[in-house]
């Protein structure tokens, strides 16, 4: 039978084994410049079926929101902007950007507070993540904890193409296509002239 020494090195090193990994694994310091900036995700947040269940244009497009709130010292949150060329340089599919924007609206994670065209002024989106507080100090509203697996499940096989029919009425003309004109021939494909 081992004897309990005192001065046993082995509990000692657990405890500098076990600072060195929290010291390690701490959110970064400021660097000299200030320019390395972070943003904390929460394993709530990870492992939640809003967050496990996005696509990946959606993903691309969560993160690259996240970059611009990093971008502003995280002081600016609901007056972010992104444009669309900047979600297509992320990585985000050009055609799905928008399809991505109101995915992650849908499931909570963020909230858009729509632009507009203007005379020559364009209006940007804005958007607002939810699970940190904003630019005014008010707390985070977590909405992404409302979106269960259900309703995950049911944006991907209804709302998605309800949302893209909405995109598709909102303030646009539809275009004719080239074959099906508006107007009819001037004469009747059917009659052919006698010979």
């Amino acid at each position: 039978m081992a004897e309990f020494n005192p001065r046993d090195k082995s509990r000692a090193s657990a405890g500098k084994t076990r600072s060195l990994v929290r010291k390690h694994t701490a959110p970064p310091s400021a660097s000299d410049d200030g320019s390395l900036r972070w943003q904390w995700l929460t394993i709530q947040l990870l492992e939640s079926p809003a967050f496990t269940s996005l696509s990946a244009n959606a993903s691309r497009a969560f993160f690259r929101i996240i970059i611009e709130h990093t971008a502003h010292a995280a002081l600016a949150n609901g007056r972010l902007v992104v444009t669309h060329p900047q979600f297509v340089s992320y990585g985000v599919t050009g055609e799905y950007v928008a399809d991505a924007l109101d995915e992650l609206a849908y499931k909570g994670l963020i909230k858009v507070r729509r632009g507009r065209a203007g005379n020559g002024v364009a209006h940007p989106n804005r958007f607002t993540l939810t699970f940190v507080g904003d630019h005014e100090g008010a707390p985070p509203t977590n909405d992404w904890r409302l979106c269960t697996a259900e309703r995950c499940r049911k944006w991907s096989e209804v709302d998605r193409k309800l949302a893209a029919d909405k995109r598709g009425r909102v303030g646009r003309k539809k275009k004719t296509p080239l074959r099906d004109p508006e107007i009819p021939p001037l004469r009747d494909p059917e009659i052919r002239p006698a010979s």
